[in-house]
C-alpha cells in the first residue's frame, strides 16, 4: 500500500474526507487502492461510503445481517443538540433548493442568514448576547461535524457541504420534524 492509500486512511479515521482536503489520497482510494482500504475497514467493522460526484468519503459501522458474526461498534453515534439538529435541518433545507436553481456550484450562505433562520425558531426571551455565542457555538459544531466550511475569502460566509446529503435524509428529516413538533408543544425551544 502506498503513502497516498495510507494517507486515505488516516483522513477517513479523522471523519469525513473530501477530496479537496487531499485529491490523491482520494484518487488512491476510489482507484487503485479501494480494495486494499475496504478491505482494512472491513476487519474492523467498517464500511467505507464513497460519493464520488459529490467528491467525499466516510466511515460508518458494518450492519450485520442477523446469522453473521458481528463485531462491537467502533463509530459511536452521538445525539445532537435540538440547536444543532434544527441548524443541519435548516442547511439541509438550503442545499435542496440550491441544488434545483444552481448546477455546479457551490451552496454559500451568509452566517448573517444562518442567524436569522435560527432566530425564526429560538425563544429570545433571554439575553442577546448570550444568544449570540450559542448560535455561534452551534455553527462552530456544524463545521467541526464537516458541514459547514468557512470561507477564507469572506469572515462571515460559508459553504454548505455536500456530505449532508448522505446524513440529513427524508428519515432524518421526518424523525426531527416529529422531535420539533414535540418541542414545540412542550415549548422545550433550548
Amino acid at each position: 500500500m502506498n503513502n497516498d492509500a495510507r494517507t486515505a486512511i488516516i483522513l477517513l479515521l479523522k471523519g469525513l474526507f473530501y477530496k479537496t482536503d487531499n485529491e490523491k489520497a482520494f484518487f488512491e482510494l476510489v482507484t487503485n487502492s479501494y480494495g486494499a482500504i475496504v478491505e482494512y475497514f472491513e476487519t474492523i467493522g467498517l464500511d467505507v461510503m464513497i460519493d464520488e460526484e459529490d467528491g467525499y468519503a466516510y466511515l460508518k459501522n458494518k450492519v450485520y445481517e442477523n446469522d453473521e458474526e458481528s463485531l462491537p461498534k467502533l463509530l459511536s453515534s452521538r445525539e445532537l443538540s435540538y440547536k444543532v439538529s434544527l441548524l443541519l435541518m435548516l442547511l439541509r433545507k438550503r442545499m435542496v433548493d440550491f441544488d434545483m436553481q444552481n448546477e455546479n456550484e457551490r451552496a454559500i450562505v451568509s452566517k448573517e442568514d444562518i442567524i436569522s433562520e435560527l432566530l425564526f425558531f429560538l425563544d429570545i426571551k433571554f439575553n442577546e448576547v448570550k444568544m449570540q455565542k450559542e448560535i455561534e457555538s452551534t455553527i462552530k459544531k456544524v463545521e467541526e461535524l464537516g458541514f459547514l466550511k468557512k470561507l477564507k475569502t469572506h469572515d462571515e460566509s460559508y459553504e454548505i457541504k455536500s456530505a449532508i446529503k448522505s446524513f440529513v435524509d427524508a428519515k432524518w428529516l421526518n424523525d426531527f420534524d416529529a422531535k420539533l413538533q414535540e418541542y414545540k408543544e412542550a415549548k422545550l425551544w433550548n
